[in-house]
């Protein structure tokens, strides 16, 4: 079908709170796509009037929709309940440990789950006693399928973007970029 047709329809869409569960509607679709193979069907042409998103190929297009926002950080001197607090408040799975300035190790949540089954007082212990190994790090022109691959060690990956501020990339993240 071609874009008229889809206009009809759509203006069925935009009525159809006015209609009764009785009632019967009709929608002609009066021409076919193919006058449109170079348009509407073209995804390039519907890329570039904007009717489709871009396509997500880097480290920038996985974060683009937080990009403002800070990265949520944990210091080594602060304690495992901090961790915890913000990985609750904030709804993430992984966080990383600033060390004076450096973003290093990260506490990975299943040191803390090993290390809770050892010392169930483990909230009170400074975050660098269950710290794991440092994330790895990409520029924000990094491929997504370079950002895969590093995937198979660890459970997220740091972005550094050119303004020399830090973001991170999580399996969720590379999951929900899949179209």
């Amino acid at each position: 079908m071609g874009n008229s047709a889809g206009s009809a329809m759509k203006g069925v869409l935009q009525l159809k709170e006015h209609f009764k569960p009785e009632d019967v509607v009709v929608v002609l679709f009066h021409d076919s796509g193919s006058r449109y193979v170079g348009k509407i069907f073209n995804d390039e042409w519907m890329r570039e009037r904007g009717f489709l998103e871009d396509e997500v190929t880097t480290a920038a297009d996985l974060i683009k929709d937080h990009s403002d926002k800070p990265l949520v950080t944990v210091r080594t001197e602060e304690l495992v309940s901090h961790a915890i607090e913000r990985l609750r408040k904030y709804k993430i799975s992984q966080i990383p440990v600033v060390v004076v300035v450096l973003l290093q190790n990260s506490p990975r949540l299943t040191d803390v789950f090993r290390s809770y089954g050892e010392d169930n007082d483990i909230a009170a212990n400074p975050i660098r006693e269950v710290m794991g190994k440092p994330y790895p790090g990409v520029k924000e022109g990094t491929s997504i399928e370079d950002i895969s691959k590093l995937f198979s060690d660890n459970q997220a990956v740091l972005v550094e973007l050119a303004n020399g501020k830090h973001h991170i990339i999580t399996k969720y993240d590379i999951i929900s970029s899949i179209k």
